[in-house]
């Protein structure tokens, strides 16, 4: 191939590169300046719902000794929680955590519907009603956590759902409007379009590489057409 041909299929490649990246390099842009604009404490939600201490009282409760002879396994340790008021012992060893309640001793079950609603109000910072409860057994694309999970809606402008453990009516996650919003531009920027949290993605390496390689063709054409053939002209017309 001559050095001609080199340039003139250069250009090709550079010109068809750029049509086939110009869509994603533009969602790159768009999306990242998107994020730029918000907080990520406000995009988590922590304005509308965050997690509290409960007041844990260790009144009428069973001693940490016994409650440590109940579990299942070689112990590592344990230590006293509050279940939305509730007082229970975690206790943590090789077979995992277990919940022991902490007044009678008894495995801990799983938290109620009322329990959950009380744990949610107690979260949420907002006036508005509560609207809708459910425990799910397969998580929706805004919930990345463990499950089951109970799922809580209220009746407010950022359309808030608070997500809130199982076994313990811990506030896991907080959705809103504008975090559904970021999550969309983030999966659009990371190119995971399934997960939308990894960002190995074989798509992100492709383009980003693709991209890479049509910024390196771009500089050499500009120096090409700036040095490389005004020397040339100015070369061939000397005497």
């Amino acid at each position: 191939m001559t050095r001609r041909n080199f340039w003139k299929y250069l250009t090709r490649a550079h010109r068809w590169a750029g049509l086939i990246l110009g869509a994603q390099i533009l969602l790159w842009f768009a999306s990242g300046f998107f994020m730029s604009f918000f907080d990520i404490d406000t995009v988590r939600g922590r304005h509308i719902a965050e997690k509290t201490n409960w007041s844990l009282s260790s009144e009428g409760i069973i001693p940490l000794e016994i409650a440590m002879t109940l579990y299942e396994g070689e112990l590592l340790g344990a230590t006293l929680i509050s279940v939305a008021g509730d007082p229970a012992y975690a206790l943590i060893g090789d077979n995992g955590t277990q919940l022991i309640n902490a007044r009678n001793g008894a495995a801990w079950a799983p938290v109620s519907e009322a329990t959950v609603r009380r744990a949610a109000q107690h979260y949420y910072k907002g006036e508005s009603k509560l609207s809708h409860i459910q425990k799910l057994d397969t998580a929706p694309i805004e919930y990345r956590g463990t499950l089951p999970v109970w799922q809580v809606e209220f009746e407010d402008r950022d359309r808030t759902r608070l997500y809130l453990s199982a076994d313990t009516a811990e506030l896991k996650a907080v959705r809103t409007r504008l975090w559904r919003v970021f999550d969309f531009m983030w999966m659009l920027h990371i190119m995971d379009y399934k997960s939308r949290d990894n960002i190995n993605t074989w798509w992100l390496k492709l383009f980003s590489g693709a991209a890479l390689l049509f910024a390196l063709s771009g500089i050499a054409l500009v120096m090409h057409r700036t040095w490389l053939i005004p020397k040339r002209k100015a070369h061939s017309g000397t005497v």
